[in-house]
């Protein structure tokens, strides 16, 4: 077992090392961090509930004197989230949720704050070995433009640890997500983008679990392409 997992992490550096230096090639590129803490309300019935924060920061501009190597680390405020979802199961392996998100930009920039609703369907199959995930979500965005879009990710969710996937906590995941993301508006051409994600999710306790990992974004790649990476954590906890 220890075998197994030491090479499935080897192989993970080795796709983040793979990651960072097609990243470190790309023209128009911004990194960010974006950490999250989010509580999850179950209950007996088809039913869950989740609230959640979130930040989003700027720590990296890429510039085209690449000598200059401070201007292009700085340290720039975009946002603070909160954000709602209310789930309900359907059927053995779906899900149906709604949700509100709202983002105070305001206090960082002289951008107007902003508003999002989604509504999505998950489709969740635990298989032997690993479990697949189709998720299909709507959002509309509010504010000086408005902005609707049409998303489609699927994930593939391996186990790292399946010696220990039986017990309440210490599991290990791998998590590898695809998405393409459609947006158009009144006053924007539709444009095209995909967004690339691994991630860590470990769970410290029965009820609470933290992710860790790297989204990769490549947007407008029609017509004025620019790519975007995050460090992505989070805290997750369910009652």
């Amino acid at each position: 077992m220890i075998i197994a997992f030491s090479n499935k992490f080897r192989i993970l550096l080795f796709f983040l090392i793979l990651v960072y230096g097609k990243l470190s090639a790309q023209e128009n590129f911004t990194g960010y961090i974006n950490p999250e803490v989010s509580l999850k309300l179950n209950n007996e019935t088809l039913w869950s509930y989740q609230f959640g924060i979130a930040q989003r920061d700027i720590v990296y501009y890429d510039i085209e004197d690449r000598r200059n190597f401070r201007e292009e680390i700085k340290f720039q405020g975009q946002f603070i989230e909160l954000n709602h979802y209310t789930s309900r199961s359907v059927g053995k392996y779906g899900k149906i949720t709604g949700g509100v998100r709202y983002r105070f930009i305001e206090i960082y920039t002289k951008k107007q704050n902003e508003i999002r609703f989604s509504e999505q369907y998950t489709h969740t199959h635990n298989l032997k070995k690993f479990a697949l995930a189709h998720r299909l979500r709507l959002a509309q965005r509010f504010r000086v433009k408005n902005t609707f879009r049409t998303r489609y990710r699927f994930s593939v969710i391996v186990p790292l640890n399946p010696q220990l996937q039986t017990k309440d906590h210490k599991k290990l995941n791998l998590a590898t997500t695809v998405e393409g993301v459609w947006e158009f508006g009144k006053e924007e051409t539709p444009n095209y983008g995909i967004r690339y994600s691994n991630y860590l999710n470990y769970a410290i306790f029965k009820d609470t679990s933290i992710n860790f990992g790297l989204e990769y974004r490549y947007r407008d790649f029609t017509r004025n392409p620019y790519t975007q990476i995050f460090l992505v954590s989070a805290l997750k906890v369910s009652l």
